[in-house]
């Protein structure tokens, strides 16, 4: 079984195409479980669409071809009418005839044709009508924010898996900038969640948070509850949000995309972690998200942010904004900027802070020589 292991895991480097791949995929999966239907059930096909793709790459001595997909129309059919019929159809059908008038002058014609046949060649024959590119709306335009924590956007993913049996909810939030991200996993779905969350968040953050963008969700508002919309008590998260000085910002119903950077970031989950990671207890499953979230942070490279990491971003940030020349800012920017300035070096990791002093001496060593 490790041979036939390592043949098709030597045949995937080189694979291109991606029909291929996701075969390659889900017997690679197979063979590392040993177990082909939880294979089947985690890469969401059936066990008959395996064995049946299966046997026929391993009749053909795992070559890559046995696994293309071939049209299995066939090259001729010996019953279908003949093309100067089809042509008169579709010469009646132009003069805005339906199936039955066509027959009707087809049969004064002496050609007999049954209506079924002539509704499957009008069918088949339709003109598709053309579809115009729809314009991208202003707000799912692509666009970049200067400072981090200048705005970060929250969500909430139900987790694939139950974790011991119970159904658990990842809050996450990801800081616009620089992709950084944070997420921890509960139990339940409600306000006292999102506040406990934000402690967590705000204390990991290596930033300082200026604005936190959320949907209208009731786990974030009340602005959509009408039981608790003219209640006299606040919600746990605005409550939270006034304490702590930073802007809780809503974003209209039904437009996600505003929150498209922790949408994408709930599908990268999807990809590498949600269903590698083991589901014993909460504890268990929290620690597993912690370390994948600082390999998320620290080493991952990322495309929106010329594929480098969330940390190097916030490096990179943070000397483009201390030294000059930097660009000109508004005023509520440039408070900001020196806020982030002035906070960012003493929230930095121990290991951070390190390297922090070293750069500092050797600019100083630069400096006087």
């Amino acid at each position: 079984m490790n041979r036939v292991y390592r043949t098709i895991k030597e045949k995937s480097r080189g694979c291109r195409d991606r029909n291929i791949r996701i075969k390659l995929e889900l017997f690679l999966l197979a063979l590392k479980l040993g177990n082909v239907s939880e294979a089947c059930a985690r890469r969401g096909f059936s066990r008959r669409f395996y064995y049946r793709w299966w046997n026929r790459f391993k009749r053909s001595q795992y070559h890559l071809e046995s696994l293309m997909e071939y049209s299995r129309r066939p090259r001729r059919s010996p019953r279908r009418i003949p093309e100067r019929i089809e042509k008169r159809i579709l010469w009646y059908r132009r003069r805005q005839y339906g199936a039955r008038m066509i027959e009707a002058y087809l049969k004064r014609e002496g050609i007999k044709v049954s209506r079924s046949t002539i509704c499957h060649v009008l069918r088949k024959r339709r003109h598709r009508p053309l579809t115009r590119r729809q314009k991208l709306k202003a707000h799912r335009k692509r666009y970049e924010l200067l400072i981090p924590g200048q705005r970060m956007q929250m969500d909430v993913k139900y987790v694939p898996e139950l974790v011991d049996g119970q159904r658990v909810y990842c809050y996450v939030i990801i800081d616009e900038c620089t992709r950084w991200r944070f997420a921890r996993g509960y139990l339940s779905l409600n306000q006292y969640s999102t506040e406990s969350f934000l402690i967590d968040a705000k204390r990991a953050c290596p930033f300082p948070i200026h604005t936190i963008q959320t949907d209208n969700g009731f786990e974030f508002t009340f602005a959509l509850n009408p039981k608790a919309k003219n209640s006299k008590i606040p919600h746990a998260m605005d409550r939270w949000c006034s304490q702590n000085g930073i802007r809780h910002r809503l974003i209209p119903p039904g437009e996600k995309e505003l929150n498209g950077k922790v949408e994408r970031s709930h599908r990268i989950d999807e990809q590498y972690f949600y269903w590698r990671a083991k589901t014993i207890s909460l504890a268990h499953f929290n620690r597993q998200l912690e370390r994948w979230i600082g390999f998320y942070n620290s080493q991952r490279l990322h495309g929106g942010i010329d594929y480098v990491t969330p940390i190097d971003k916030l490096e990179e940030r943070f000397y483009a904004l201390k030294n000059p020349p930097y660009p000109a800012l508004e005023l509520q920017l440039e408070r900001l900027r020196l806020r982030f300035i002035q906070e960012y070096p003493k929230r930095r990791s121990p290991d951070d802070r390190k390297i922090f002093k070293l750069e500092q001496e050797l600019e100083s060593l630069l400096k006087v020589a």
